[in-house]
């Protein structure tokens, strides 16, 4: 900077005061959302204006002291009005006010000096206002790495109130009501929980549903939990099926849906509850699995080793078969079973004689011990092809 900018700027840090209220002054006709807000006291303010100009006025005077950050003021500030939640624009627009003050002291100055001419003064004004916008970036750089940290404690804080929940916490009257008012739910609501799988591709099984609800005004909470995506679904005067169908067409892997439960305080039983019913589709099926729909596979996903008991002791001698006849024997009992044992229908369905269908059903009881005809066998053998689907068991 020339000797007359440096001269001005020097002669300005002497009247630090007055250019703080002036300053201060400014900001609340002009950017009143600053301190009307409550979101910075004015002592504060002053603090912040006075440390600013000071920066500034050294920057343009040459007088910064030595080893001292020149844009220390600036970051401090910026970080701080993150912190407080202060719009970066409305910080920025405060930064600028600061710059406007400083020029129209140094005009004012040179407007008081003969020897001064425009020329000069058309120097000054850059140099001013180059320093102000190097501030301006420093401020803007610290908002930016301070906003960026408190997201990520946001994040960590929304994923331990959420783990909270699971946990039972929502039981608790208080945190139940902190619970709500800090993840943007209603505190009383019916609510479902969904978990979505992975998709073949490694991303998450349901494609952007919190947005796909919004859109409709439903609110949700979506987080990873483990390789999974957990979802929090506020049902509030809506029926499950209405908010099913709004995330419906973005399912690419199996996603398990829990009874609507009320309140917070359940939503631990209705993550294991969706967890079990995802678990209800074999790995390579997407589709929403709600749990009331699929009670039998449940009941069989939930004891994985007695699933495969079952399987090895009801179907074990028919899996042990070549897989051409196993495989046929197979679909026969599990067509007898959905056609509520019907020779004619489940004949029709496999497009074969009923001779035939009577024939393998009676080679199923020569080799299970025991007649897929009675009532009986019913259960534990669709509970025993059920475990087999789902659990890939083998004869052993």
């Amino acid at each position: 900077m020339d000797d007359l900018g440096q001269h001005l700027a020097r002669v300005q840090i002497t009247r630090l005061d007055a250019l703080t209220d002036n300053l201060v002054g400014d900001i609340l006709a002009e950017n009143p959302g600053y301190h009307d807000a409550a979101l910075v006291s004015l002592a504060e303010l002053r603090r912040s204006c006075r440390a600013n100009l000071e920066r500034v006025l050294q920057l343009l005077g040459k007088t910064v002291p030595e080893g001292v950050d020149p844009f220390d003021a600036a970051t401090v500030t910026g970080a701080r009005r993150a912190e407080q939640r202060v719009p970066l624009h409305s910080v920025l627009r405060s930064y600028r006010l600061g710059g406007r003050v400083i020029w129209r002291a140094l005009v004012q100055m040179a407007k008081e000096d003969d020897r001064v001419d425009r020329d000069q003064l058309l120097d000054v004004a850059t140099q001013v206002w180059t320093v102000v916008d190097e501030a301006s970036s420093e401020v803007a750089s610290a908002y930016r790495s301070a906003e960026l940290q408190l997201r990520r404690l946001d994040e960590h804080r929304r994923h331990a109130l959420v783990e909270d929940l699971l946990r039972g916490r929502g039981r608790e009257p208080g945190f139940a009501a902190q619970a709500a008012t800090e993840l943007a739910l209603p505190a009383e609501s019916d609510y479902v929980v969904l978990v979505a799988d992975l998709a073949p591709d490694g991303t998450p099984g349901l494609v952007m549903p919190q947005d796909a609800l919004a859109v409709y005004g439903v609110r949700s909470v979506w987080q990873p939990r483990g390789q999974t995506l957990l979802g929090l679904v506020a049902l509030e005067q809506r029926s499950l099926d209405s908010v099913l169908g709004l995330v419906r067409g973005g399912v690419r892997a199996r996603v398990g849906v829990s009874p609507p439960s009320h309140g917070l305080g359940e939503l631990g039983v209705a993550y294991e509850f969706a967890a079990l019913a995802l678990r209800t589709l074999p790995p390579e099926e997407a589709g929403l699995a709600r749990l009331d729909e699929r009670l039998p596979e449940a009941l069989v996903v939930a004891s994985p080793e007695l699933a495969d008991r079952l399987v090895v002791t009801v179907l074990g001698p028919l899996l042990r078969l070549p897989a051409a006849e196993r495989d046929v024997l197979l679909g026969t009992l599990s067509a007898w079973l959905a056609t509520n044992r019907s020779a004619v229908a489940t004949a029709e369905r496999l497009y074969c004689h009923r001779n035939t269908v009577l024939n393998r059903l009676r080679r199923l009881e020569k080799l299970l011990g025991r007649s897929p005809q009675a009532d009986e066998s019913r259960v534990t053998l669709s509970l025993a092809l059920i475990a087999h689907r789902l659990t890939g068991g083998s004869a052993g």
